[in-house]
């Protein structure tokens, strides 16, 4: 079937052409987004989550002055810039974990998996790996294993050992029918089931991995205590705790990572987008110690060519410089947690017979429809609640039709926040 606006020479599996129209934008600012025609949008899923400071060219400006001398180096040398973006990463996991770690570079958030996998392999050995059903982690042949949808495992089929996959957690779509009452303690219950049943969880298990809020399975918040229960269970088999912090990293959900939202200390965490505020591919992955040191990860385990590269790591650093105040970040997000709840409220109550339910959390706002109709939503969205307004920018994915997904740039002011809530009513009509 041939897609619109798909040029010949283009592959066709691209994310971009999944359908809908396909905006060709030429500058940013701020929460906004421009095109060829000077048509303003504002992007309030924040380039994939990525853009958590909004487009703001300073940012790579002082990058690009910081290692003009030195653009690139040999990935077998070290440098002084290097050495100081990973004390700082590990500074800021290791004070909210409370214990000390070590930070490891790659190229994307699948790498950092990938690499964050290969550390729990030289220290517990490969045995299964327990996740969530929901759960996404790249789709690159080896986490397209770990992720939930069939679809990423397509068309490669990439073993990634035995994986375990517990109950799906959001209480507001609970696939056993249970209110979000009940919904909690019967999952916990289950993994009690799985911890008794000899033909479910082996005894001995490698890894626990989890985002602390779902982002490609509907922006589904885990219920604290079922994530506490589960990694006090495998735990206790000898799993090492993995937390996917790739999407939720830097206050998207409101503390500074977002394992702090549900009172668990991990042992390896991944981060990435808004480590670069979506300039460069990079990821960090923290392990507390001793699980890269040289005697557990020895010297010349892993190698990545470009995750050392000056231009990269002076991005860090300058986002980290930006995100230097925590308090602050912290009642800011707490700020905008609140007007996208009033936002998406607002919403459902102009689009009743639309909209099932709403949640907001630090900087994530999502709808839940009464139908799987989320690409319509959004596609009204972009094209703007009038001809001379703004289109909006939405998430939505494959793996939740039914939900459409709020998370804008952290930075983003209440005129475009008015802009997004016109535009999401105007788009939930229209979908009625």
């Amino acid at each position: 079937m041939a897609q619109q606006g798909l040029p010949r020479f283009l592959g066709a599996g691209d994310f971009t052409y999944r359908g809908g129209p396909v905006p060709r934008f030429v500058a940013g600012d701020g929460s906004r987004l421009f095109d060829a025609d000077g048509r303003a949008y504002v992007d309030a899923e924040a380039a994939n989550g990525t853009v958590a400071l909004g487009y703001d060219p300073k940012i790579i400006e002082g990058a690009s002055r910081a290692t003009a001398a030195l653009p690139a180096l040999p990935s077998f040398c070290e440098s002084d810039l290097r050495v100081k973006v990973a004390q700082r990463l590990e500074t800021e996991v290791s004070r909210a974990v409370g214990a000390p770690g070590r930070i490891s570079f790659e190229v994307g958030g699948a790498q950092g998996i990938e690499l964050a996998m290969k550390i729990v392999a030289a220290n517990r050995g490969w045995g299964p790996i327990v996740t969530l059903q929901g759960g996404y982690h790249g789709r690159s042949p080896f986490t397209g294993a770990l992720s939930a949808s069939a679809r990423y495992r397509q068309p490669i089929s990439v073993g990634a050992g035995e994986i375990v996959r517990l109950p799906y957690p959001d209480c507001e779509r609970c696939p056993f029918g249970l209110t979000p009452v009940d919904c909690e303690s019967v999952c916990v219950s289950y993994l009690r089931f799985l911890q008794a049943d000899q033909s479910g969880v082996p005894d001995k298990v490698s890894a626990l991995l989890f985002e602390p809020v779902l982002n490609v399975a509907g922006m589904a918040v885990p219920p604290a205590g079922y994530l506490q229960a589960a990694v006090e269970q495998f735990r206790a088999s000898g799993a090492l705790l993995v937390v996917d912090e790739i999407f939720t990293g830097f206050h998207r959900v409101g503390p500074r990572f977002g394992f702090e939202l549900h009172g668990v200390e991990p042992d390896i965490v991944v981060l990435s987008k808004a480590l670069t505020n979506g300039v460069a591919g990079l990821s960090a992955v923290w392990a507390r110690e001793p699980l890269l040191d040289p005697e557990h990860f020895r010297p010349g385990t892993h190698s990545s060519t470009f995750s050392g590269t000056p231009f990269m790591l002076a991005v860090v650093d300058a986002v980290l410089d930006r995100f230097a105040d925590r308090e602050t970040w912290t009642a800011r997000v707490s700020q905008l947690e609140s007007s996208l709840g009033e936002l998406v409220s607002e919403a459902a109550t102009a689009a009743p017979d639309v909209v099932r339910a709403t949640e907001a959390k630090g900087a994530v706002a999502r709808l839940l429809l009464q139908t799987p109709s989320a690409w319509k939503v959004r596609t009204a969205a972009l094209a703007g609640a009038a001809s001379d307004a703004p289109g909006v920018l939405l998430a939505s994915t494959g793996m939740s039709p039914d939900v459409v997904a709020l998370h804008p740039p952290l930075t983003i002011e209440a005129e475009d926040l008015a802009v997004v809530r016109d535009g999401i009513i105007h788009a939930l009509r229209s979908a009625a």
